[in-house]
């Protein structure tokens, strides 16, 4: 048996974000019908427009992530693991997982607030942080950044390679952004428009929200960011842009490999026809890992982004058999 619930996690480091996002989050659990003590601790983190009610959603061409989770439970592939999965969309549409003086502190409140309190409650051991997109990153991020905290991870489809996946899209953003005269007014007219699945808005939405994280300003008139790119002009600002790279995992790993040595379980994937060109940044860290000698996985397929799921079935079994001590 399976067990589903949702819990209120109240965060002391959220109060008073800049954005006055919530800080009582839902945190979604699926658990075994009786914990063993010292069983793994999975955290599923959210990707880009997602929050816990959009992760529930049925669909008539998919499995939803939650039900898939809860599926895999049942079918015994996470053998006794507790599952939690922490709401934590921003304003932004969506979170990567950094401390951020535009955002909130994030990193602070997954490592230092929800991780001991979902260790305690459930007697946990060791954990992994698994996601999709942001996800990936923020479960890749977080792992390598805190391996005392975080024992494994699993990115599927992690933003990484930022020149192939952001840098194309800049001049439709600054064209967008023109329009409207500024980062706030285009906000505004983007939280007041009845149809937000635009194509060319959820672009400037997923680079205001990224720049948030990796160039945070609060002073900045830029919606509390400094964008790698004057939107007036279209002078790219080699500086800031500096900064994103810092973060990207397809450069940055050669700072963590002791890091990475240390950890149970190291797992990557993406598809070969992923549509916003990930996977060139996913071969880029593998040869780079590779060249370190760090022990990890890593699996390309023939597949785009979307609709991934069934993906989680390669990377979260083998993660529960790694941390299981």
């Amino acid at each position: 048996m399976v067990k589903i619930s949702t819990q209120k996690f109240h965060s002391q480091v959220l109060q008073n974000n800049p954005l006055k996002d919530p800080y009582d989050r839902d945190v979604l659990i699926i658990q075994p019908d009786q914990i063993k003590p010292n069983a793994p601790l999975l955290i599923g983190l959210p990707g880009f427009g997602n929050s816990l009610a959009s992760l529930k959603n049925e669909s008539p061409f998919s499995q939803s992530f939650v039900s898939y989770l809860t599926e895999m439970s049942q079918k015994g592939l996470l053998k006794d693991a507790v599952v939690a999965i922490p709401d934590t969309v921003t304003r932004l549409g969506g979170n990567h997982y950094l401390n951020s003086e535009s955002v909130g502190m994030y990193e602070v409140f997954i490592i230092e607030e929800l991780i001991p309190k979902l260790k305690s409650d459930f007697s946990s051991g060791l954990v992994g942080l698994f996601g999709k997109d942001a996800g990936g990153f923020g479960a890749y991020t977080l792992a390598v950044r805190n391996p005392g905290v975080i024992n494994a991870f699993a990115s599927h489809s992690g933003d990484m390679g930022f020149e192939y996946f952001f840098l194309p899209d800049f001049p439709e953003i600054m064209d967008a952004i023109k329009q409207m005269s500024g980062v706030e007014k285009w906000l505004t007219k983007f939280w007041n428009s009845k149809n937000r699945l635009n194509s060319t808005k959820l672009k400037v939405l997923r680079t205001l929200e990224a720049s948030a994280f990796f160039s945070p300003n609060p002073s900045s008139s830029e919606g509390g960011t400094d964008l790698p790119f004057d939107w007036e002009s279209g002078e790219f600002r080699n500086n800031i842009w500096a900064l994103w790279q810092d973060h990207d995992p397809a450069r940055n790993s050669v700072n963590y490999t002791r890091q990475m040595e240390s950890l149970y379980f190291s797992y990557f994937d993406v598809g070969i026809m992923d549509e916003f060109q990930l996977v060139w940044g996913h071969r880029s860290l593998e040869k780079h890992l590779r060249e370190s000698g760090i022990k990890f996985t890593y699996e390309e397929y023939e597949d785009g982004h979307f609709g991934l799921n069934y993906r989680l079935e390669k990377s979260l079994p083998a993660m529960v058999n790694a941390l299981i001590t």
